[in-house]
């Protein structure tokens, strides 16, 4: 007993307490802390969700918010590491060793805590122990350890000259003992033998640097990838990566690794050498979904009939039944590859169509099919693929702000190629004579309900994919196990999958299934907004018959003249857009020619011609014609009397310069109270200025000087009404309209008209909803489930019920329906403001109350702070 207990020493060096503590220190500190560790670790690896889409880490570390759930573990493993150093630390005694730690586990304990600490993301702690073993354990293999972990820690932190500078460091150390080692098998054996008995003496005296062992290579190599490719260098990643894969033994990291490489050689555009390690990926042990996205990157990258006959070998297995939206798209990339466009396009169609949850794939699939529409210049279907793929993506998808500007650029194309094609339609149909007409109207239902047909065979075969996929999902649960389903990852994670399904994607919140659901203004909530169109859609084609479609042919005079109007418009909108927004001049000259064609005087006809006069070469005879055209039928237009002198826009444009200064001048006088000047000049100017460009301002004025030197206000309306008559659709009939309502409604004497013209209108008798207005740190989910508590118990006799609205991309609205007055209203703001422990942040956003008609404006305009005003001046 007493031989035991002496053992448990830490002073003495003797074999026994080397032994005791050593062991002690190996199983109870680095031991079980590394399993510790380890185990974390994999279960964070294994719950990790995989970006396939994206460049997949090299090593799979959680980031700052994940680490959280891993905290406990390594806490433990740190104490645990801490407690062993402190019990069972075997320091020399003697000066002259002060460095010579006689327990040979103790600096493995240091690298633990410091790598507990890297994962914590405390870099600091872990670095101060790193260096201590550098500094005090520099003879050890665990110096080497340290250093490749120090170079880590400055990559994370992005200090990459230093990473490098440690990482070069290891290179020298170990290019030098192999320098060394070759130079002593080159030696003979006699002198080796005095050699090493000359060596052992010195190591009496000091010991030797430990030689830098192999199985950290791999480790070493590893780093340097990471280091090449926080620096975008992906050549120099590759190459380290391969030399990872040379040293390693572990199965699973070279499946990981080939992916790696695979993708960074589609990077650097060596696609042969990405189908090479995508196959080497599927040689070793690796998730099902690695494999999975394995195969089908070789068909990015290699393409061929071999690589496409596994494809749809796959489409057959009820196992990858949940990925079939993403076997189609490799389809298509391998179609494309082979110049198969047509092939390419129907598997987008159908990766788009089988797409029920990932909206990631489903953009991918429109975006595509976008780019492919437009390279075609076929702007119309590409619009509509841009669009789908705007109102499907996630908000970190690449290129999204790109791909939703080209959806709004080619909307307004959309719109106008759509009119062209409906009113050619009609116009052509109300042509024929009765009996053909009928007959044609028949035949297009008949093809309308056809094509309603076969989307609904398509739409049933989706439903069978579906049903397979459930029934995949049922036999593989029968197998897994008698787990409760919450202690079961791979049911939850099915469970999750099968209600994406039925329900589409949905944002967590409470009581979603209820009447108060989310609604969006201008944006499409993915798979609800899809259905609820189809449904509407099948209905009207049900109920379809010729006497509907006879509704929208021009059958009189006025019907006929409406729709080519709306033509000519149209026609010359599109020109303007494929000539100016897509240097498309042949389709622009189409469309002028188009207007040209209808043999019209019409504004359009005359800008139509101007246009192609810009467009054909002066050498053409199509340059006279259009000369010509617009100096016959529009001899006193702008245009012509540019055709007959070029400088007839920069003298307009002096003169209007001379106007403005003129009229900004009469305002000065104004403002001095020069009333009887102001009228006197206008009434010169109105008779002598033939450029009036500044008339309506000019008469307005001349009104607004008579109302401070009129007494009777209402002798002000015949020149009013004048103005009217003068200046339709402008902003000075819109103002002398508001003032005779004014002067009619009641007026101060000789007070100068002052106000703003709002589209909103003080409606008592309307209902009456609050409005909470939620920007930037207020938007978010919580905030309709605050303010939906915060009604249930201070308001709950008043029912308010509570519907979420996107405004535009930066304000989401709260709408509170409804208060029976605007009183009721204002005291529901006012415990609103005040009430702390229910809103907490949220009483600090805006809220007004607003009646029905007007927030259907304010949702049309958006404009927040013009409705404010009216408020203020409301309410």
């Amino acid at each position: 007993m007493i031989f035991c207990l002496g053992s448990c020493s830490t002073d003495k060096n003797a074999f026994l307490n080397r032994a005791y503590h050593s062991t002690t220190a190996r199983y109870n500190g680095y031991f079980n802390a590394n399993e510790l560790i380890n185990q974390s670790l994999n279960g964070y690896r294994k719950s990790y969700k995989e970006d396939y889409y994206s460049l997949i880490p090299i090593e799979r570390n959680p980031n700052l918010k994940e680490v959280e759930s891993l905290l406990p573990s390594l806490d433990t493993a740190i104490v645990k590491c801490k407690k062993v150093i402190q019990d069972h630390s075997m320091p020399s005694i003697r000066r002259s060793y002060k460095k010579v730690e006689h327990n040979t586990w103790i600096d493995e304990n240091f690298i633990t805590i410091a790598i507990a600490n890297y994962y914590k993301k405390d870099y600091d702690a872990a670095l101060r122990n790193f260096e201590y073993v550098e500094k005090f354990y520099s003879n050890d293999e665990s110096n080497y350890h340290a250093a490749i972990w120090e170079a880590k820690i400055n990559i994370e932190e992005g200090f990459y000259t230093d990473a490098h500078l440690k990482l070069r460091s290891l290179d020298l150390i170990i290019a030098n003992q192999k320098e060394e080692a070759e130079k002593k098998k080159s030696q003979k054996k006699k002198k080796k033998k005095k050699r090493s008995k000359r060596s052992k003496k010195k190591s009496s005296k000091k010991k030797e640097p430990a030689l830098f062992p192999k199985k950290l290579i791999p480790e070493l190599e590893k780093t340097k990838a990471l280091l090449f490719l926080k620096k975008k260098d992906f050549k120099k990643t590759i190459t380290h990566l391969e030399k990872t894969l040379e040293a390693t033994r572990k199965r699973k990291e070279k499946a990981r690794i080939h992916f790696v490489i695979g993708q960074l050689s589609e990077q650097v555009g060596a696609f042969d050498k990405a189908s090479k390690n995508y196959k080497m990926c599927l040689k070793y042990p690796a998730p099902f979904e690695m494999h999975f996205n394995a195969r089908l990157r070789r068909a990015f990258s290699e393409g061929g009939e071999d690589i496409k006959k596994e494809l749809r070998k796959m489409l057959k297995d009820s196992k990858n039944a949940p990925f079939l939206d993403q076997i189609y798209y490799a389809l298509s990339a391998s179609e494309l590859k082979s110049g198969n466009e047509k092939k390419a396009i129907i598997y987008l169609t159908k990766s788009a169509f089988y797409s029920t949850s990932n909206k990631r794939q489903k953009s991918m699939a429109y975006e595509k099919l976008g780019d492919l529409s437009y390279s075609n210049k076929q702007y119309v279907p590409a619009q509509k693929y841009y669009d789908s793929c705007a109102n499907f993506m996630p908000e970190n998808y690449p290129n999204g702000d790109a791909i939703k500007n080209k959806a709004i650029k080619l909307d307004k194309l959309v719109k106008a190629v759509e009119i062209i094609t409906f009113e050619d339609s009609v116009q052509m149909i109300a042509m024929m004579d009765e009996k053909e007409r009928i007959d044609f109207l028949e035949n297009v239902v008949e093809q309308i309900k056809k094509r309603e047909a076969e989307r609904k065979e398509m739409e049933a075969q989706k439903l069978i994919a579906l049903q397979q996929i459930q029934q995949n999902n049922e036999s593989q649960n029968a197998f897994s196990g008698n787990k409760w389903y919450f202690h079961n990852p791979k049911a939850k994670k099915e469970g999750l999958v099968d209600y994406r399904k039925m329900w589409g994607s949905r944002e967590n919140e409470d009581d979603w299934r209820r009447s108060e659901k989310m609604q969006t203004i201008n944006i499409i909530d993915g798979e609800e907004e899809e259905m609820d169109t189809i449904e509407e859609t099948a209905e009207e084609v049900d109920s379809l018959n010729v006497e509907k479609l006879l509704r929208d042919i021009p059958l009189t005079q006025a019907a006929m003249d409406s729709s080519i109007e709306n033509l000519l418009r149209a026609c010359f909108d599109a020109a303007v857009i494929y000539k100016d927004q897509l240097n498309e001049i042949q389709l622009a000259s189409d469309l002028f020619n188009k207007i040209l064609d209808k043999k019209l005087i019409h504004p359009l006809d005359l800008r139509a011609s101007f246009q192609l006069y810009k467009i054909k070469n002066k050498n053409s005879g199509y340059y006279k014609k259009h000369k010509n055209h617009i100096l016959d039928n529009y001899p006193h237009s702008d245009y012509a009397s540019y055709l007959i002198n070029p400088d007839f826009y920069l003298k307009r444009q002096s003169l209007e310069k001379k106007a403005r200064e003129k009229y900004l001048n009469l305002v000065n006088e104004y403002n001095k109270n020069n009333y009887n000047l102001v009228i006197n000049t206008i009434e010169n100017i109105l008779t002598n200025d033939t450029l009036l460009s500044f008339k309506g301002k000019y008469l307005l004025l001349k009104v607004t000087s008579k109302a401070q030197i009129t007494a009777n206000k209402k002798s002000l309306i015949p020149d009013l009404n004048y103005i009217i008559e003068q200046c339709p659709d402008s902003e000075e009939s819109n103002r002398a309209a508001e003032m005779i309502g004014i002067i009619e409604k009641g007026y101060s004497k000789n007070e100068p008209f002052v106000g703003k013209k709002r589209p909103y209108i003080n409606d008592e008798s309307s209902e009456i909803y609050g409005l909470i207005i939620l920007e930037n740190k207020l938007k978010g989910d919580d905030a309709k489930i605050k303010v939906s508590s915060f009604n249930k118990n201070i308001f709950k006799k008043w029912k308010i019920k509570t519907t979420a609205l996107v405004l535009d991309e930066k304000r989401d609205l709260l709408l509170l329906k409804k208060f029976k007055t605007s009183a009721k209203g204002k005291e529901y703001i006012l415990a609103f403001k005040k009430n702390k422990q229910y809103l907490s942040k949220y009483r600090s956003a805006n809220i007004f109350l607003i009646s029905k008609g007007n927030l259907q404006i304010l949702l049309k305009r958006k404009d927040i702070t013009e409705y404010e005003e009216f408020y203020d001046e409301t309410y």
